[in-house]
Order: C-alpha cells, then structure tokens, then sequence
C-alpha cells in the first residue's frame, strides 16, 4: 500500500508543477493523471474502511486520461454513442436476475411509499434549482437548463446505483417507472411554473426509450432468475436449457428481419439483445454445471460487468463532450455539485423522517439525486433550441455518476439493516 501511495503523490507533486509552469495540457499529463488515480485506487484498495472509493478513483483515472485523449473513446470504428443503450440494457438485465415478480407485487402493495418517493423526486430537486438561481444569479438560459433538469424525472442511473448499493432495488424502478410515465405532464407544467417557458415532451417516444432500456431487459433477467433460482424442475435438466439457448438465439437471429415500424425501431436491438443474452447466459449455465463452477458464477461476474459498463458510459460521455466540459465556468460547475449533493442529503433525510428501511432509503436517495440528465440535454437542444441551457444537464450527467458511483460503494461496504416502515408505508 505505502508503495502505490508514494507514487500517488510523486505524480500528484509532478502534475501541480507542470501546471505551474503552464505545461498541463501536455498529452503526457493524461498518463500521469491515469496512473496517478489509479495508483490511489489501488492504495485505498488495501484499506478496509477506504477501499469502497477504489472505484471513484478509477473513474477520475479515466475520465482524465479521456479528456486528453478523447479520440480513443469517440470512434471505434462506429460512433461510440451506440454503446450507452445496450451498455444500460445489460446492466438492467443483470439486476433482472436479482428480482422476481413478487418483487414488484411486493412494492406495489405499499402504493404510499412509492407514491412519496415520487413526489420529493419532482419537488426537492426544483426548489434546490431555485434557490441556486437566486444565489448564482445565472444568465437566463443557463437558469433555465438548471431548472430542466431539476423537473426531469429519475433517470435510469439511479437503478445501477441502487443496485450497487444494496438499496430496494424493486423500490427504485418502481419509482423510476412512475416518474418517468408522469413526466410527459410534470416536466412541462414545472417547468412553464417555475421558468416560465412550456416544454412539449415527446410522451410516445420516452415510454418507448424506458421500455427498451428497462422493461426488456429486465424482464429477460427476471427469466434467468427463475431458471437460476426457481424450483421448476425442467430447468434442472441440461437438455432442457439446451433448447432454449437454440430458441432464443432462434429468435433473436429472426428478429433481425422483422419489419419493425418507425416508432418501435429502437426496440428491435433490445429484443435481440435480450434474446441473445439468454443464450448466453443458458449456455454457460450448463458450461458451469459440467464444470462443477460455482453456483454463484453470475453473482462474481454482473457486478463487475455493472461497473465495467457505467465506467464505458461516463468515458464515453466524457470524450464526446470535451470541449464543452472543458468551456464551463467553475461557478456552473460548483452550482451543479451542489445540486447534487443536496438531492441525496434532502432525499436521504426526508426518507429517514418518514421512518422508510435503509434500504428504502438508499434507493430513494439516488432517485432523488440521480437525475436523467440525459432527457434534460436532448429537451435543451430540441425544444430550447438552446446550447447554454444544456450546460447545467450535461454536467451534471458526467457529475452524477461519480458522485452516485461513490455514495453507493460507499453503501455497497456496508450492509443495510433492515427497519420496519411504518405501518401505512
């Protein structure tokens, strides 16, 4: 550990004198930068109490290194972009196979809980961009895209990070899914109440996006986990999974030429995504069994694969926004940060306030401070028309899944004792 943290701070001391001396934007400070991140990674790695910030530290690692090689990470031989969907869609697979239909059932025989943790997504978040604005006093437009994206709904992230941090996963896209559905209504009537200007939200097209990106995915998962988990002795006979990794690779080859209209093209990648993960994941479940692996195989690898593909997100992101990234004045930049951490403090603590589990309230904190900034960048564009309120959604799209990613392997260390709600939650 000592050697890793000498070396973090030989390269920490060598980065503040090349920008000293007006050398840090030398390509070779994003190889300092990298190693120097991941050198604390790797100290922090051997430290019980610190090792669940090993993963924030790779991503400043990567993020740095991108942002002075952004070529690396924006064409690979396609546009890159093309890989956030199925990058999300594998990741809400994997949580697919930790739930199952009682799951849900479960959380919606508490419509109350769901239907608070709602309501603070779509009240704390605008009245923190308010009083933001009125202590900033920001252009405009840029006040507008602060308060967009407070009126936005939770964003898919939200769900990883909830996973990731042993919050109520179930509870999460539950609330996920409700706000996102009343968002074609809440979005443009807060946001004509609180900045004065209507927004039309393509209501159609969004509950297209959250089915492929969600729904899909996760009922494929929801699938494995009967089959890893359940008691239906078919799936207890090699021959049996055999046929259905043949028919839904069957399927999946199909789908590839099925007329799908314009509205549901999206889709067709999600189906033949999941199609073809059951496949996967039903041929290497009888690799395993005549291996005599461990029965566990796919709880060692999906969280892994979980922070593989949010790490790809962010890079990705980060790269293809570089020099609006590197544009932003530092007052939009710490006006964001702190939109952020005051979701998860107000979300955390409301939640604690009306008695809700840890858990509970894990899951409610990052759905409150985890925002779909992506939604908030493309209504700037599209019914803005406007780059400068885009900004604020930007940022904090590449902000939150830092600050999100550390609170919840912050979490992820510390398991969550449950609490009884109380009784009308």
């Amino acid at each position: 550990m000592k050697m890793y943290l000498t070396l973090a701070i030989i390269l920490a001391i060598a980065e503040i004198v090349l920008l000293f001396i007006g050398k840090g934007s030398l390509l070779a400070n994003g190889i300092v930068l990298f190693t120097m991140f991941y050198a604390l990674a790797f100290t922090v790695q051997k430290t019980e109490k610190l090792k669940g910030l090993s993963f924030t530290f790779q991503i400043f690692a990567f993020v740095s290194f991108t942002l002075y090689f952004p070529q690396l990470f924006t064409n690979w031989g396609f546009d890159t972009n093309k890989l956030i969907v199925p990058s999300i869609q594998v990741i809400m697979f994997g949580m697919g196979t930790k739930l199952s239909i009682g799951d849900f059932v479960k959380e919606l025989t508490k419509p109350l809980k769901v239907i608070i943790a709602s309501v603070m997504c779509y009240v704390l978040m605008p009245l923190i961009a308010i009083l933001i604005i009125k202590v900033y006093h920001f252009p405009p437009e840029v006040a507008a895209g602060i308060i967009l994206l407070g009126v936005g709904p939770a964003g898919a992230a939200s769900n990883v990070m909830t996973y990731l941090a042993k919050g109520n996963l179930a509870l999460s896209m539950t609330v996920t899914t409700l706000t996102t559905l009343i968002s074609p209504l809440a979005t443009p009537f807060l946001m004509q109440l609180l900045a004065g200007q209507y927004i039309h939200v393509d209501a159609v097209g969004m509950m297209i996006s959250i089915l492929n990106m969600l729904f899909i995915p996760v009922i494929a998962g929801i699938i494995i986990n009967k089959i890893l988990y359940g008691n239906l002795s078919w799936t207890k006979k090699d021959m049996n999974i055999g046929i259905m990794a043949s028919v839904s690779f069957i399927i999946g080859f199909a789908l590839l030429f099925v007329p799908f209209p314009a509205s549901l093209k999206s889709m067709q990648t999600g189906f033949i995504l999941i199609a073809w993960a059951i496949t996967i994941v039903s041929v290497t479940i009888i690799a395993v069994r005549r291996a005599n692996g461990p029965k566990n195989w796919m709880d060692i690898i999906l969280p892994k694969l979980s922070l593989t593909a949010i790490m790809l997100y962010i890079v990705i992101v980060a790269a293809h926004n570089k020099a609006t990234l590197l544009s932003i004045g530092p007052a939009l930049f710490i006006a964001v940060i702190i939109h952020n951490l005051l979701g998860f403090i107000s979300g955390y603590s409301l939640s604690k306030a009306f008695g809700f589990s840890e858990a509970d309230a894990r899951a409610i904190t990052m759905e409150v401070g985890t925002k779909n900034a992506g939604l908030a960048v493309g209504l700037a564009y599209d019914v803005l028309k406007s780059q400068a309120a885009a900004l604020a959604p930007l940022i904090f799209g590449t902000w939150m899944n830092i600050s999100a990613s550390s609170l919840a392997t912050f979490w992820s260390q510390r398991e969550p004792k449950d609490k009884k709600t109380q009784a009308n939650t």
